[in-house]
């Protein structure tokens, strides 16, 4: 792994770890009436979107495991058409892809 590799695992490390402090007593409830909290996992998942598009092709490549196609395809909608996020879609991969990806990442 590359110096700027490096950086970007630990830019998204610090964003799961964000989530998972903030979620923690949070339900799906709760998430979905509270526009600021929205925001702030929102500006999470476009961070990580971000860093995983300026991953390097071979670190990529060569954890095939994680869908990064997916991944940097809600960091584009977040960014460029906010309006057409599904909080309910975005409540799911908290619950559904965060914790998958966090272990990921907990092995760098």
């Amino acid at each position: 792994m590359n110096e700027r590799d490096n950086a970007h695992i630990q830019r998204i490390k610090s964003e799961l770890r964000f989530l998972a402090q903030n979620l923690k007593d949070i339900d799906k409830d709760r998430f979905l009436d509270d526009e600021l909290l929205q925001h702030a996992i929102t500006m999470s998942f476009i961070v990580i979107g971000e860093c995983s598009n300026h991953l390097s092709e071979k670190f990529r490549k060569n954890h095939a495991e994680i869908d990064w196609v997916r991944i940097i395809a809600v960091r584009h909608v977040a960014s460029h058409g906010y309006w057409q996020l599904d909080m309910e879609q975005i409540w799911q991969a908290t619950i559904d892809d965060i914790p998958k990806l966090k272990t990921f990442f907990d092995g760098f």
